[in-house]
This record gives structure tokens, sequence and C-alpha cells, in this order.
């Protein structure tokens, strides 16, 4: 007897992406990893050797190429060299890695911190080191993929309540065994709609059922508040209700890695478990000090850089309103100028780049079907005539698109 073995096909490697960059680059509406060659003053770039009204970055304090901290910087290679030696860990500690960290601590009225090479491996590294198959997760269904990707690797029961709905968090943390060990996590402000988390609201429910509240403040650490100290000063909080707060030095505070500041008895745990902290490289030299310097220059120029801030993001908001353009409930500096259509939304970014806007389109999974947006964020860098223009270019564009 002859035994047939059916033909099969060799299974396609790798498999497709999510979303059809083929279809679009085809299109010629791509627009992704545009190459920026220099950084101009007042929020303009040079890519592609166009010079570019920057719309798509988050240095919300325009402290990006600030004299002090770039002559920081080159200090810190002439004292250490461009690389670390090794992980934290090991020999990559240094005596401006542990200063940092004192002032993110003292800055967040928490006791101590520890810094890592990324936001990203920050949230990852944190949750799944806390957590374990026992335990719950219970996040914001609109919270930023790191968490996502945190709590899915500490094998803890993940538990997502509604965006920004209080009863349904609460729903979900009565129905937990009281005995269970249970982490809340939320984004402060949303990075994709700008929408600020109703902390008191948060903390009042982690309170009545013993819920530990962990926050991610990447987009609000140096922007909420009348002198950017984040949620605790935006809604007059007790910084001892939130227990663990997450953030990075990237966006406001322009260089490189992010943070967990809390209970010296969390960071002790995590500096000796935390396998993103234990086993990467150590945050480079370059990037603690420039960080240490943009926190000395925080700590005397904030309040008037913040008032800046936040008078560029009305004014770009209420223009981009009466140019007849829905911006959402966002009251922060990520603006999301809703398209609907994530062609349109891709067709609209296009245009916006062609004319000198360094603006993208952002769609689904990202965002839910439908609901595609451009997403603009502002900086103290800005000036209002340039803001002006780009609502009102932005505005022209998103017509012509919707109307073809």
């Amino acid at each position: 007897m002859t035994v047939q073995i059916p033909k099969t096909r060799k299974p396609v490697f790798p498999r497709a992406t999510t979303w059809d960059v083929d279809g679009v680059k085809k299109s010629g509406i791509y627009t992704w990893f545009k190459p920026i060659e220099q950084e101009l003053a007042s929020g303009w770039v040079v890519s592609e050797g166009k010079k570019m009204l920057m719309l798509g970055g988050y240095s919300y304090l325009g402290l990006n190429k600030h004299k002090e901290i770039s002559e920081a910087a080159k200090e810190a290679i002439d004292l250490f060299g461009t690389g670390m030696s090794g992980s934290r860990f090991l020999a990559g500690t240094t005596s401006e890695h542990t200063k940092l960290e004192q002032m993110i601590a003292d800055f967040h009225q928490k006791e101590a911190a520890m810094v890592l090479s990324s936001g990203y491996l920050t949230n990852v590294s944190t949750i799944a080191c806390l957590l374990g198959k026992d335990d719950y997760i219970v996040s914001d269904k609109l919270n930023h993929a790191s968490i996502m990707d945190g709590a899915r690797y500490s094998h803890a029961k993940l538990i997502r309540y509604k965006h920004n709905d209080i009863d349904h968090l609460e729903q979900i943390l009565s129905r937990l065994p009281a005995d269970a060990r249970k982490l809340v996590i939320t984004d402060t402000v949303f990075s994709m709609s700008g929408a600020i988390a109703d902390m008191p609201a948060i903390i009042e429910v982690c309170k009545r059922y013993d819920a530990i509240l962990m926050v991610d403040e990447s987009h609000s650490t140096f922007v909420l508040g009348e002198s950017g100290g984040g949620i605790v000063e935006y809604f007059g909080l007790n910084p001892d209700d939130i227990d663990i707060v997450m953030s990075t030095l990237s966006k406001a505070i322009p260089a490189s890695g992010g943070y967990i500041a809390a209970n010296k008895k969390i960071i002790e745990y995590l500096r000796h478990e935390s396998r993103g902290f234990i086993y990467s490289g150590a945050t480079s030299i370059v990037s603690i000090i420039a960080a240490m310097k943009s926190l000395e220059i925080f700590q005397k120029e904030g309040k008037n850089l913040v008032k800046k801030l936040h008078e560029n993001t009305a004014v770009f908001s209420r223009a981009l309103i009466q140019n007849g353009l829905e911006i959402g409930e966002s009251k922060t500096s990520i603006i999301p100028i809703h398209i609907g259509d994530a062609m349109d939304a891709a067709i609209a970014a296009k245009k916006c780049q062609d004319t000198g806007l360094y603006i993208h389109a952002v769609f689904p999974p990202v965002v839910p079907p439908g609901k595609s947006i451009l997403r603009a964020s502002i900086t103290a860098a800005h000036t209002r005539e340039d803001l002006l223009m780009a609502s009102q270019k932005i505005a022209r564009i998103v017509q012509e698109v919707k109307q073809t």
C-alpha cells in the first residue's frame, strides 16, 4: 500500500503586517519613518532637504538643543566616554545615575526611583516583575501598548475596564477576591486622544478595594498643572495616594530612558528582580546628564515654559475649531484632528507633509475603526503665527480630501 503524503505549502514568514503597508506604499501615501536631518528653532526641522513645522514630536517644553543641556552632554562624554560598561546591576551604575534617580524621587515626592533605558522597557519590566499568575491587573482599555505587554508577560489575570469609566472599574474590583493582589494601571494623559484620566475618582475606588495604583505619566510629567507638576498638581492630589509613578526622559525632558518612582521597598525589589533592568545595558551617561541638566533648568524656568505650552495649545485648539475641525475631548498638548476614514487620514497626512507640516495619521488598530485621526503635538517652542498658519493649512487639506 502506498501512502500519499499531501503536498503542503511552506508557511509564509513573516506573517502579513496588521495594516496594509505594501498597499499604502504603492498608493504613494506612506509617510512614516520620515528622516529628520536637522532641528531648527521655533519648532521647525529639516526633513529630506525641506523645512517643515514639527507637529509630530513630544518636545513639549521645547528644551531640545537648549545650549546648557547640549554643553552638559558634551561634558559627559569627556568624563565617561560614549558608552556604558554593562548593566546597572554590574558595571553600569555611575554616580550620575544615582543623583538623577534622587532628583526624580524628590520631584514626585517619593522615597526612591530607578531609571531604565526606555519608557517601553520600564513599563514592561516593572509590571511583569511585580505581578504573577495569581494576581490581577486592571487596566484602562486605551492604555499604552507597553502596559498591555507588561501585563501579558506577568502572567497575571488581565482585565480591561472601559476607557475612563470609573463605574466599570469599580464593578470589576468589587468582583475580585478581597485577599488578592490587585494592580490598577492607567495612563494619566492618553497618547491618542489627549484625554486626562479621572484620577481623584480612580484613587477613591482603589482605596475602597485595597488595590495598588500605578500611573503612566509619560505625557503629563512637566506638562500638566500650572508649574508642570503633572497629575498630582493638576488635581491637587496627595502624592502618597499614587503608589507607583512611571514616566519618561524622552519627551518634555530631551534625553532618553524611562523611570519608576515609588517607595524604597518597591524600588529595591525591582532593582534586584526586574529582568529588563538587570539584563539591559545601563542608560547612556549622555542621556543621564542631559536629563539632570534638564531638570535643573526646569526648576528655574519650568513655570514660564509650561505657561507658554498651555498658551500655544489653546491657540492651536481654538484655531482648529474655528476652521471647522473636530478635536474631541483633548485638554492637553496632544490634539487629535478627527478624520474618520483611514484612507482619508493617510492622504491628508501626505498632503500636509508635502506642504511643510510634519504630522502623521493614526488609524486602526491603534484607534477604533472609523475613528482615524491626524495627531498633532504642540510645544512651547512653537510661535503663534506658525500655529495659526498650520491650522488653516490642515483645515484646507482635510476639506479637500473629504470632497474627493
